[in-house]
């Protein structure tokens, strides 16, 4: 591997790691929230605006960060306001974002290729400025976790209550939702719109698994994310596998690996 080729590499290796780190710890307050499905939600609602910004000519990654954003307020604020369900509003956006793109690819010729890279991702071929994003994100999402973490946790576990402890919940519940939005949009740039979710909920699915408390929850979330992140592209590496589908499927095995054994742990304390 030359130079060139090896600061490519790991310029895509260090943006993927920001992204795992910041999905697996976002990722968890969703779940425990259950609003695992707005990953989903609202990354194929996402589609729509990285077809706008490839026909305006303008950087889909940026453009798409503040469109994602924009829809995950909007999707907080009709819940707050309209008293709707969270599913309800997630597939209301999940149908307009896969509509407005379809009616943008449908009419405009050329886009295919670059469309492709955002379908399936990109892991490593991330460019400084994607880096540079990921990074920031990440920072921010580690310093929100940090300084709102006692009121994040009446958030998810007793709003009521934190209410009348005087935590601002509303705000605290715009601020989860607008940075989950913005790591959704990060979750495409490396898995693609398909397996994006995947980065957001499964780290945290296993984590809860085996951790006793929140704190350790979150830690343990981060930690499968990156081993997954690991050996999913060494896997790809050396069996010339696509790194996002590698990465998945790791994170998938490590889950299953994480069931069977508290499982197997479970009977094994029943019969003693």
């Amino acid at each position: 591997m030359d130079l060139f080729s090896y600061s490519l590499f790991l310029e895509g290796f260090l943006s993927a790691f920001f992204i795992a780190l910041s999905t697996a710890l976002i990722g968890l307050f969703l779940l425990i929230k259950r609003l695992a499905m707005l990953g989903a939600g609202l990354s194929h609602a996402a589609f729509g605006g990285i077809a706008l910004a490839l026909v305006l000519n303008i950087d889909p990654m940026i453009f798409t960060l503040f469109y994602t954003v924009v829809l995950g307020l909007s999707v907080q604020f009709l819940v707050d306001k309209k008293s709707l369900p969270a599913d309800t509003v997630v597939a209301l956006f999940f149908s307009l974002g896969v509509a407005l793109a379809i009616i943008i690819l449908g009419t405009t010729d050329n886009l295919g290729t670059n469309v492709f890279s955002y379908l399936f991702g990109s892991m490593l071929t991330a460019s400084k400025t994607d880096l540079m994003i990921s990074f920031t994100i990440f920072l921010i999402t580690l310093s929100f976790i940090l300084l709102n973490y006692r009121g994040l946790l009446f958030v998810c576990f007793n709003e009521e209550l934190g209410k009348l402890r005087g935590i601002r919940v509303k705000a605290l519940n715009y601020a989860l939702i607008a940075l989950a939005s913005a790591n959704i949009v990060l979750s495409i740039k490396a898995v693609g719109l398909v397996l994006s979710a995947s980065f957001i909920s499964i780290p945290a699915m296993t984590s809860l698994m085996v951790s006793s408390s929140f704190l350790q929850s979150l830690l343990f979330s981060a930690g499968f994310s990156f081993f997954s992140l690991f050996f999913g592209i060494a896997l790809s590496l050396f069996f010339d596998l696509p790194p996002s589908g590698a990465v998945v499927v790791c994170m998938v095995l490590i889950f299953l690996i994480v069931s069977f054994g508290k499982l197997t742990r479970k009977r094994f304390s029943k019969a003693s």
